[in-house]
């Protein structure tokens, strides 16, 4: 039953995503003016699963500047299921709220553009890292997950991208 609720938190973001007028990532409404929402989504490497199936939702505050707002975020494990037949199976999903920002930074002598997520451990439920979560903004509509010096992984052959939906 636990994970029947898990998995249908899993999900929460992509059915409000689906449920809102949006194209390009931008979405508005009559009665909130500027409104504007992104949904990412993608698979990124785990050292103890087979990978994270990662949903991101940012729904930006109404200031125009289009610069901090609220984040939903999901994150669910990927194993292989050896017992009944070779095939992935969802595993352990958590789900994480908060606030964002997006900020201009100079990284190596580069300027860089970064998203920076703070969960509030409130609304957030599952095996929750509460720790601050860090994405490059990149210009062809994806989000590269970073760590807290900003900068990319060694490992050039791990894939740590989420794509804009």
């Amino acid at each position: 039953m636990k994970k029947a609720i898990l998995f249908c938190l899993a999900l929460a973001p992509l059915a409000l995503a689906s449920c809102n007028n949006c194209n390009n990532g931008s979405c508005a409404s009559g009665s909130k003016g500027g409104d504007k929402e992104e949904l990412y989504a993608g698979i990124l490497p785990a050292a103890d699963a087979e990978g994270f199936v990662y949903t991101l939702r940012l729904d930006y505050d109404d200031d125009h500047n289009y610069t901090d707002g609220d984040f939903a975020m999901t994150q669910m494990a990927l194993d292989y299921d050896t017992v009944s037949a070779p095939a992935l199976k969802a595993g352990i999903t958590s789900y994480t709220e908060g606030d964002f920002r997006i900020e201009n930074k100079t990284v190596n002598g580069a300027g860089v553009k970064v998203l920076t997520l703070v969960p509030d451990p409130k609304e957030s439920l599952g095996t929750v890292d509460n720790s601050t979560v860090y994405f490059l903004v990149n210009g062809d509509n994806t989000l590269t997950l970073v760590g807290p010096d900003f900068t990319k992984a060694t490992n050039d052959s791990l894939n740590y991208t989420l794509t804009l939906k």
